[in-house]
């Protein structure tokens, strides 16, 4: 889990309406097979796809750069559910919405913001997928998390006179190296094992 703080089931309706009509957000429900069934989604024709499976969490993109960048987004992950934690669902939802973030919609750089104190998905961001730490603030007690497609660039200077960082200027040439592998290893996951089809 990242973040994002634990909601009532009516403000999580209320949020997924707003977030449903506002084009700066992109919101997944991560949905699962019941731990008990012994059935096989990728076997299940699309007509019954609905009826077998069941509401876990969620997945979220905020594309929100202040500059207003539209290939940055902040991403997020969580598993609502107690008893699909741990079970590779969090991190199967992550390597579907980064590819489709990528392949769709453009994306090249994702930032995550995760509580200091969970320590296991720190771990999935950095070692399953090569995400590397930026900052931390220990005011608001999180870490952030990087990753980007893009090249070195020197900082740049503000209307104030600020320095400004570009993203990935934090990077190693090792952190960049894996990205690209990630990268490689997310296109192929999209396009060899991902299905699309119409929930409704």
């Amino acid at each position: 889990m990242t973040a994002s703080e634990p909601l009532t089931l009516e403000e999580e309706y209320e949020m997924q309406t707003s977030w449903h009509q506002d084009e700066d957000k992109l919101t997944f429900i991560i949905m699962s097979l019941p731990n008990d069934s012994n059935k096989c989604l990728k076997n299940l024709p699309d007509s019954e796809i609905k009826e077998n499976i069941v509401m876990v969490g969620d997945v979220n993109i905020f594309l929100n750069d202040p500059d207003n960048d539209r290939t940055f987004g902040e991403i997020e992950v969580m598993i609502a559910e107690p008893d699909y934690r741990r079970t590779g669902r969090g991190k199967e939802a992550l390597k579907i919405i980064m590819g489709y973030a990528m392949e769709v919609i453009g994306l090249k750089t994702f930032q995550a913001k995760i509580s200091i104190e969970n320590e296991p998905s720190v771990n999935l961001f950095k070692s399953q997928f090569g995400f590397y730490q930026v900052s931390i603030s220990h005011v608001f007690e999180e870490v952030v998390l990087e990753w980007t497609l893009l090249e070195y660039a020197p900082p740049t200077i503000d209307e104030y006179g600020n320095e400004v960082e570009s993203y990935g200027s934090k990077a190693t040439t090792e952190q960049r190296d894996r990205v690209m592998q990630v990268r490689n290893d997310l296109f192929n996951y999209w396009k060899n094992n991902v299905r699309s089809s119409n929930y409704l």
